[in-house]
């Protein structure tokens, strides 16, 4: 596997530790488990974590699907990979769920005369090809070399989706899926948009933890 620039994590859990700590509630297992995870699924191993196991995981979420491992993203703060790789989810999840009236909404949104964080005049891609791109890093397709793109993109998509419907709530049943902090908070699309815009700036640094 070639060389990333990316800066080695402390060493994290092995490979059977991380299999088999679902459920582990002890922050800090699920803190290394998040992150070994997360670069992982970029392609990047560290001292415990080979290129062996990096290969089994990429081919188990192209299996199985990102939700596989996704859940131990949940509890990451924003401005390190496993943060900014579960806001993905997050509208990977939502998009892929009702797709028509993600769609909806971004175009609404293309039409704001305001979209806040994007500076006038706007050029906007078409939707389905950034939720194609976001598509490729969750099935780990990319690599961290990619990384500030997609998650540029997705904040870009995240600040149109707002302005398609300002004011309202992402999610609002506290009972839904996709419940969590990120989707339930006021302004939550542009709060989250600001925090993958800062992991962006990290990755592109090779600072992003």
């Amino acid at each position: 596997m070639a060389q990333s620039n990316t800066p080695r994590r402390p060493a994290m859990l092995d490979a059977a530790r991380a299999e088999a700590i679902v459920g582990d509630e002890d922050p800090a297992s699920l803190a290394a488990v998040a992150h070994t995870a997360a670069w992982a699924l970029m392609g990047v191993g560290d001292e415990t974590f080979t290129d062996e196991d990096v290969a089994r995981l990429r081919k188990t979420v192209r299996t199985r699907g990102v939700d596989t491992i996704a859940h131990v993203w949940s509890r990451s703060p924003e401005f390190t990979l496993p943060g900014a790789l579960w806001r993905v989810y997050l509208l990977h999840e939502w998009y892929h769920r009702d797709p028509l009236l993600v769609a909806e909404r971004y175009a609404d949104g293309s039409h704001a005369p305001i979209i806040q964080g994007l500076e006038a005049p706007v050029e906007l891609r078409s939707l389905r090809l950034i939720m194609e791109e976001i598509d490729s890093l969750l099935r780990g397709d990319l690599t961290d070399d990619d990384l500030e793109y997609v998650l540029r993109e997705a904040s870009r998509a995240m600040r149109v989706l707002a302005a398609g419907e300002a004011g309202a709530l992402w999610i609002e049943d506290p009972t839904d899926p996709l419940a969590h902090r990120v989707t339930m908070r006021h302004s939550a699309l542009l709060v989250t948009a600001d925090e993958l815009d800062i992991a962006a700036r990290e990755a592109a640094v090779g600072t992003l933890d």
